[in-house]
């Protein structure tokens, strides 16, 4: 704790500001450098001869790793010209890492860390933490938002589309952090046909298949695609969990090659796994000591009885299992959609997608609580094996639903003497949630004895309440993007997105009198407009490279997260609840500073930007005396983010990506007079300072070893702070930072002949202990996986 004291020196915020300004620098200077190499690769061009050119017509069919565009219309120039932090993560480096799911494939971009829930909860799924804020709400997939506590398998994806900065002109609500976008498999005009077949540490089986056939029915251009795959097995290092997912997208086109295309795909997705509640923090990580009382009336007495404070705590098993064999995650996750497209001249498409989408997830899940009271430890102070904790149990039937309409033009053509890229549209959205609550009755629940955990336990049952929440949002939106090339060195890009929307949020509570009976419903409504922006100018030194500087806003209403609006009193200090529906939106704004450039023949795109995000607002106190509300509250984020993408060869690929950022409470709640403020100052939660992942392949390609792969990847995350805290006040009741880690991953893979290939992977080779994510406040962890092994029948016809 003594670097976040340290914060609150001048001393501190001069070497910070020093540091930016270090960055700033580095940031310009690096642009030179590049250029000159830029300028050197170019120069013997003209003198090339015909085999060269074949040499470079090769990289560029192998080169996986380099993406050139995103796949929305709404960014209209390729990725080296684009004034933003974008990583793609294409499904070639997905299939090298044997990755299957989103957050797997999140660990390619640095600054991403991962959550396990608040309190006595357990988050699911994709809970995405991305440069200090929480990302798992502006996930989507095909430039749709894509809801729910659910993990989202990569089998149906072409890429993985990392876009860092406010997104609110692009997708309108949201976090100033960014947000990430599924691109789903389209049909092609060709026939191919691949399997895959991993068996895998903790008896993990899956398979899966990608089927694209052309078709002759009459009609021009038309073509199938089938994705499917099925995925079971264990949890490396951890008792009783599994994963059991499986799968299928089918996908129909027609007029591919003509000017007009119709595509109607499907994709389902099922999972019935037995969930991770994670394991008790105590003894990991700062926290070694606590009280251990004799009874759990002693704990919760007033004051508690003879508490025996101990030290030197050690920590628990790793493959211990808290829960119940009974417990499970469930989740039917359907998505319906339509695309048109017309062409009604070269440059002019209009664009329409229509979807319907449905996640509904059901959960029973099992957690140990160490706290006061009941949730104290309790047994013989002298004899940790005694020692019994509280279990939680947490029950959750959730449906996310949403119907969307949206239509794009775009548009290249001249005005003025000047080039201009437009991309215009509207969209319209209809979104819900519900949420039935449940309870347990904790009398009939066994403590667990804290290092022999029995999954043979008495669990109290799980009912449902009669209670409920739901809410909706609908939107109306339009949007424009143009970019202007003002000359051949010069381009200007400026977008806007104008939205109304209305939220509507129900609560239904029951009576607190047994029996309980449903009370009379609470209906809430905010309605607003949002208007949101970005600006980029962007100077071109050489065809290969660019230096920008851009700004962009996003705004994130009451209500965003979870479509539940509150109107309840003020609480201490006059503190509101920030999804009160009398509060204005959170405002975010980011200033950037970058250069792109494309070397080794623009076959690798290598880019570096600095910084900085501001988000204000998210905070709110009524007056006692005179009732007004004041919105406040600031946070910032900045930092310097540096990435390299492409072929460095014709045998080696690189994806690589480092960060370095600095975040900080800048404005924090309110505290009365004589109270101490323990939050200005303090480092963001579940964002470490120093972020890095790389991956590196070598395949031969001509030789005896011809068809030999072999990759590496190892991936780095500085320390992280679990609680805003600048050190103030003395942290107790949990681990007060996740402890830094290496993890290095290798691969080694052989194709047999063009139709068969082998691929074997090792993760975490050093098998190195490491905090996955954890809750609000370091009390459970969810540990990272140990080392696993993995073997893939690859074919391909």
């Amino acid at each position: 704790m003594s670097f976040i004291k340290s914060r609150k020196h001048a001393a501190a915020q001069t070497r910070s500001t020093a540091s930016a300004a270090t960055a700033l620098g580095s940031l310009l200077a690096l642009s030179l450098p590049m250029a000159a190499l830029a300028q050197q690769e170019a120069a013997p061009k003209a003198a090339e001869a015909l085999p060269v050119v074949k040499a470079k017509a090769s990289a560029v069919q192998d080169n996986a790793f380099k993406a050139e565009t995103l796949s929305s219309p709404k960014f209209v120039k390729p990725l080296v010209d684009t004034p933003q932090t974008i990583t793609v993560i294409n499904k070639e480096l997905i299939q090298q890492q044997a990755t299957t799911t989103l957050s797997e494939a999140m660990r390619n971009t640095p600054g991403v860390t991962f959550t396990l829930g608040e309190n006595g909860n357990t988050s699911t799924g994709d809970t995405i933490y991305m440069r200090g804020f929480d990302a798992s709400t502006s996930i989507f997939v095909d430039g749709v938002r894509d809801l729910g506590g659910i993990t989202r398998d990569t089998f149906n994806t072409e890429a993985v589309e990392v876009v860092k900065g406010p997104s609110g002109a692009d997708n309108g609500r949201g976090n100033p952090n960014g947000y990430v976008n599924l691109a789903s498999k389209k049909a092609q005009l060709r026939n191919f046909s691949d399997a895959s077949l991993l068996v895998a540490s903790a008896s993990r089986v899956r398979a899966s298949v990608d089927l694209n056939q052309k078709l002759d029915i009459g009609l021009p251009g038309a073509a199938l695609r089938f994705n499917a795959f099925t995925d079971r097995g264990d949890v490396v290092g951890r008792d009783v969990v599994n994963n059991r997912r499986w799968g299928i997208a089918p996908t129909l086109t027609l007029g591919l090659g003509t000017a007009t295309r119709a595509t109607l795909s499907y994709q389902h997705v099922e999972q019935d796994s037995l969930p991770d509640g994670g394991l008790p923090a105590i003894g990991r990580m700062g926290w070694n000591s606590y009280p251990v009382y004799a009874t759990v009336a002693d704990a919760s007495a007033n004051p508690a009885k003879n508490p025996v404070l101990v030290s030197n705590i050690r920590p628990v098993d790793t493959s211990r299992f808290y829960g119940s064999k009974t417990d499970y995650d469930r989740v039917q996750a359907d998505m319906f959609s339509v695309f048109l497209e017309h062409d009604f001249a070269p440059g002019i498409t209009v664009r329409n997608t229509s979807r319907f989408g449905l996640n509904r997830q059901q959960l029973e899940n099992s957690n140990v609580v160490i706290g006061t009271g009941t949730s104290a430890i309790v047994g013989d102070a002298s004899k940790p094996e005694t020692w019994t904790v509280r279990r939680n149990r947490f029950g959750k039937d959730q449906r996310n639903q949403i119907l969307v309409n949206q239509t794009n033009l775009s548009a290249a053509f001249g005005l003025f003497g000047l080039r201009h890229s437009l991309s215009t549209g509207l969209e319209l959205a209809h979104e819900e949630q519900d949420n039935r609550a449940f309870t347990h009755t904790a009398a009939d629940q066994q403590r667990a004895n804290l290092y022999a955990p029995s999954t043979g336990d008495k669990f109290a049952a799980i009912t449902a309440t009669g209670a409920s929440t739901s809410g909706n949002t609908t939107t109306a939106a339009v949007y424009a993007f143009d970019t202007i090339d003002i000359n051949k060195s010069l381009q200007l890009s400026a977008g806007l997105r104008y939205e109304r929307y209305r939220t509507e949020a129900t609560s239904i509570p029951v009576t607190a009198v047994p029996p309980a009976t449903q009370a009379v419903a609470t209906l809430l409504s905010k309605s607003d407009s949002l208007l949101s922006g970005k600006l980029g100018l962007l100077y071109k030194p050489t065809e290969a490279g660019s230096v920008y500087i851009s700004y962009a806003t996003s705004q994130k209403p009451p209500g965003s997260d979870n479509f539940v609006l509150n109107a309840g009193a003020p609480g201490s200090n006059g503190a509101l609840n920030i999804n009160s529906s009398s509060l204005d939106p959170q405002q975010a704004q980011t200033m950037e500073l970058g250069t792109k450039w494309q070397l080794f023949d623009n076959q690798m795109l290598v880019s570096a930007a600095v910084f900085n995000s501001v988000n204000k607002n998210e905070l709110a106190r009524q007056d006692p005396s005179t009732g007004e509300v004041t919105q406040y509250g600031k946070k910032t984020v900045k930092g310097l983010e540096l990435a390299a993408a492409g072929a460095i060869s014709n045998d080696l690929q690189l994806n690589a990506g480092l960060l370095w950022m600095d975040s900080e409470f800048t404005q924090a709640a309110f505290v009365a007079p004589g109270g101490v403020d323990s939050q200005t100052g303090a480092s963001l939660v579940f964002s470490p300072r120093l972020s890095f992942s790389s991956w590196i392949n070598y395949k031969l390609s001509e030789g005896p070893l011809k068809g030999l792969g072999l990759g590496f990847g190892a991936r780095y995350i500085a320390s992280q702070t679990t609680q805003v805290n600048n050190g103030a006040v003395a942290y107790t009741g949990g681990m007060p930072e996740l402890p830094s880690y290496w993890v290095m991953d290798a691969m080694a893979s052989y194709e047999i002949n063009k139709n068969v290939g082998l691929q074997f992977n090792a993760n975490n080779l050093a098998d190195q202990f490491y905090i996955a994510s954890s809750n609000g406040k370091g009390g459970r962890y969810t540990v990272g996986q140990g080392r696993n092994l993995s073997l893939s029948l690859n074919l391909k016809f």
